[in-house]
């Protein structure tokens, strides 16, 4: 089996965490369908049960997505266009999958498997981790400027 097709554990670290509690928690809950993934592939169970992780992905991902929009508004963030279009991307990418799934055509497979739970990762250590520095800088700056403060 090729190195990119081999199971690797799927767990939440520090190393994920974007400074807002409230985005943190939803990101472990997503971290969590994606432990739901692999153990449904590691015990054989992946086929009966994609539709409802698929399901289960857009309903949670939908949810946290909304709340993080809303952050990225209030805070101001530059890069929301492109945040949004990252998340309508993988609601397409689901419900396309999810489609192919209740008709047949796809299985739980290791490639759907890794790409929910690639797309989790990359988009929490990249997009996401920008909105938490981003946060973080604003925070520093209204600290600065309130009485008492450096500024």
């Amino acid at each position: 089996m090729p190195d990119s097709m081999e199971l690797r554990t799927f767990r939440w670290t520090e190393a994920y965490a974007v400074g807002d509690a409230e985005v943190d928690a939803e990101h472990r809950g997503l971290f969590a369908v994606g432990e739901r993934f692999e153990r449904a592939m590691l015990e054989g169970k992946g086929k009966d049960i994609l539709r409802e992780l698929l399901v289960q992905l857009v309903r949670y991902a939908g949810q946290h997505f909304a709340h993080e929009e809303q952050l990225m508004a209030r805070i101001k963030f530059p890069g929301l266009p492109e945040h949004r279009k990252e998340h309508e991307g993988l609601r397409r990418r689901v419900e396309v999958m999810m489609d192919r799934a209740e008709a047949g055509e796809i299985t739980m497979t290791i490639e759907t498997m890794q790409f929910v739970m690639g797309w989790i990762e990359r988009h929490v250590l990249g997009s996401d981790l920008a909105i938490g520095k981003f946060l973080k800088q604003a925070e520093l700056a209204a600290e600065s400027l309130t009485p008492g403060g450096t500024a």
